[in-house]
């Protein structure tokens, strides 16, 4: 006869089944919930990644511009096929169909569902001369166009239209003063004079120089006559990763073929643009500006010079490099501004005797003055100011004619072996730059060549290429003085040249590396 459980012995079954049930229950209802956390996942990155490809699949409309932002429908995703079916989020089965993936665009996309409400597209404005967008680098930099009517800068939204290189109208961008903020169509003060500058809004002034492609037809350029009246030099506009070779040879009476500046290449970064100091940098070497109406920073040696021009990095969030600008970057801004998109004539002299940013003189070639330094007439943004900016108006580049010599990151390294540090005359340490390391290669130009008729290194330097144009001074780097002035200062008279005629955008010279009054520099930023 079977005997069954006592009535004790049922209640403590129960209570072991109540505990193993207490105790295995919640870690199914876990497992059961961080399971469809991962069919979210899962679910959201398949999303993902059909956004990617249907950017992919349409490049014409998702550039890749930082800054940009796009609003991709889920049902677009689904009704072309990238998606199969209906999707849903398994966590609350709510339904995803009606959202869209947000793809916000800096050095890469990045996505994001979110409701239609939640997401704003942001396009920045595309000129129509295909010139690459200027890469404000994360709200770094604030972009700025002139008021004609007030005679001052203001923020300005870069969706819309605010700059247009057919016109020569050339993008200008501000950093803003460590606590100053400014929201878009405010007024951004400037300094008007040496005495006002502690009331500026602004650190410092650059301008866009989009990547492009470059050829010079004849010696003297497109219908060019001689050094005294040189053509056109033809440009055009060219995505990130063009890089025009031109021809196998060359010679010094023509560049054969579409040819792109070295200065867009940033050591394994090929760039879309470069920003270039709007003037000679201002300021002292522990503050550095770069402002209109202020006396340009001299006295360092190249050194000191590279160090300063460095200090921009803090604002740049590692999404640009602060430099010494190289003497290819100046060539860069030498080519468009003897374009259709620059002033194509030549560029005025700062013939102000204080080195005060920003002056032109009277006259093209005007001899060196103290009364254009305080004459509003001839400031950045008068009548007679704007004729020294690379445009020709106040959108352009100042101060690379005249004003002070401005060294450059090029040297030549023929017959030397401690260019970076001392140089000797007869055995005597002479004034030197005085670096005491080497500088990482991508922030300088090295010149094995000894002829500047014949030296493959140069091209894309402006220097062969525009030899002598507008009768300005062209004197190549050697052992004894290697490293490179470009620009000439405002006495340049006395330097070789007459009537100032020395001094010019074309202009090249040389010397040791070491701290004078005429010498200055200018400052880039490479957007990485």
């Amino acid at each position: 006869m079977k005997k069954g459980f006592t009535l004790v012995e049922l209640l403590g079954v129960i209570i072991i089944l109540t505990v193993l049930v207490l105790l295995v229950i919640p870690s199914v209802i876990n497992l059961a919930k961080g399971s469809s956390k991962d069919i979210d996942d899962t679910t959201k990155k398949l999303l993902y990644d059909a956004a990617k490809l249907y950017i992919s699949d349409n490049p014409g409309y998702y550039e890749e511009n930082n800054g940009n932002s796009y609003c991709i429908s889920i049902q677009d995703l689904i009704s072309d096929k990238y998606i199969d079916s209906e999707v849903k989020l398994f966590e609350n089965e709510e339904d995803i169909s009606n959202k869209v993936v947000e793809a916000k665009y800096q050095n890469g996309f990045d996505y994001e569902l979110k409701s239609k409400s939640e997401c704003t597209e942001r396009i920045l404005y595309k000129d129509s001369t295909g010139a690459n967008v200027p890469d404000l680098m994360n709200n770094s930099l604030v972009p700025v166009t002139y008021d004609e009517e007030n005679s001052s800068w203001k923020v300005v939204d870069p969706t819309t239209e605010w700059y247009d290189y057919s016109k020569q109208k050339w993008a200008n961008a501000v950093v803003l003063k460590s606590g100053v903020t400014k929201a878009t169509g405010d007024s951004v003060r400037v300094p008007t004079s040496t005495e006002d500058v502690d009331s500026s809004d602004v650190a410092a002034m650059f301008v866009w120089i989009p990547r492009y492609s470059y050829t010079i037809k004849g010696k003297y350029g497109k219908n060019g006559t001689g050094t005294s009246s040189p053509g056109a030099i033809d440009i055009k506009f060219v995505n990130q990763y063009t890089n025009d070779n031109g021809s196998a040879t060359y010679t010094e009476d023509e560049v054969s073929g579409w040819y792109t500046p070295p200065a867009f290449t940033f050591g394994s970064n090929e760039l879309k643009g470069i920003w270039v100091g709007k003037f000679e940098t201002t300021g002292d070497g522990d503050n550095p500006t770069i402002l209109p109406n202020q006396t340009s920073l001299r006295y360092q040696t190249v050194s000191a010079q590279f160090e300063t021009a460095q200090k921009f990095n803090t604002i740049l969030k590692n999404l640009g490099d602060s430099h010494m600008a190289k003497n290819s970057e100046w060539g860069a801004v030498v080519y468009i501004s003897h374009s259709i998109y620059g002033k194509i004539g030549e560029v005025y002299v700062n013939n102000c005797k204080s080195y005060i940013t920003g002056i032109g003189a009277d006259e093209v070639n005007g001899s060196q003055s103290e009364t254009t330094c305080n004459n509003n007439d001839n400031k950045y943004n008068g009548s007679k100011g704007v004729n020294a900016s690379t445009t020709g108006n106040v959108y352009g580049v100042y101060d690379m004619s005249g004003g002070a010599y401005e060294y450059v990151m090029g040297y030549s390294k023929t017959g030397y072996t401690n260019t970076w540090g001392a140089l000797t005359e007869n055995g005597v340490e002479t004034d030197h730059a005085k670096f005491t390391s080497q500088p990482d290669a991508k922030y300088f130009d090295e010149y094995t060549s000894t002829n500047k008729t014949s030296c493959p290194e140069c091209k894309g330097h402006a220097l062969y290429e525009t030899m002598g144009w507008y009768d300005d001074l062209n004197y190549f780097v050697v052992s004894s003085v290697p490293w490179v002035l470009r620009g000439g200062n405002t006495g340049n008279s006395g330097i070789g040249g007459t009537d100032n005629k020395g001094a010019g955008i074309f202009n090249f010279y040389y010397n040791r590396g070491y701290g004078n009054e005429d010498y200055s520099f200018r400052i880039i930023i490479s957007p990485i």
